[in-house]
């Protein structure tokens, strides 16, 4: 287990980003609040430790609407007025991954990857300092429900992170919309915040 390091999620004080962002970059795993819930993060590299991939679900967390091309390829217009729409926000896309994307991260069936802008200050000055986008997803067993407190979140989880930041509640509490754009029309796979009816609205705009 990492070092536990309480932090501010709307206003993280640059010794504790840059702490967590060194551990980012040496490979290591970070266990921080999102906008939605507590989450896993690695940042998008060869170099994460061994065994990172059982933790893992697929998705990256990037800084903003046009980083989804530098984990997507053949993007549809559809997911880029989503993004535009919802980003930063709880909402992730799932798109054909680029070839930035390494392929143990890639979903094997369907060669994709989650894409999300998170609106969270503390994630986005991470994604910079660490150096780029960031693996992420949600620090909970399969099954189980995702924590948006930090008490909340399995020892054996914590003790698997290089670094822990405590940031208390989440703003949301709820994970992020999945919708599935690999295709002609898009996909919602989970409805979270951003509802169903809200896409279909955007879209049809």
């Amino acid at each position: 287990m990492g070092q536990i390091v309480r932090v501010d999620q709307q206003n993280p004080s640059d010794e504790v980003v840059n702490f967590a962002a060194s551990r980012l970059r040496e490979g290591g795993i970070v266990l921080l609040p999102t906008d939605t819930v507590y989450g896993l993060a690695a940042v998008l590299s060869d170099h994460v430790h061994v065994g990172a991939q059982e933790l893992f679900d697929i998705p990256i967390l990037v800084s903003n609407p046009n980083s989804l091309y530098i984990a997507g390829r053949d993007v549809p217009d559809y997911a880029v007025k989503l993004a535009e729409a919802f980003w930063p926000g709880p909402l992730t896309l799932v798109v054909k991954a680029s070839q930035k994307v390494p392929l143990e991260f890639r979903k094997a069936d369907d060669d994709s990857i989650g894409v999300r802008c998170a609106d969270s200050p503390l994630v986005q000055e991470l994604i910079a300092a660490a150096g780029g986008p960031l693996f992420a997803t949600s620090a909970n067993t399969h099954g189980e429900p995702a924590p948006a407190r930090f008490e909340d979140i399995e020892e054996r989880i914590i003790d698997a992170a290089d670094c822990v930041l405590n940031g208390g509640v989440t703003a949301q509490g709820i994970s992020s919309t999945i919708v599935i754009c690999t295709g002609d029309e898009p996909v919602i796979t989970r409805e979270g915040t951003v509802t169903a009816a809200q896409i279909k609205e955007v879209l049809a705009s």
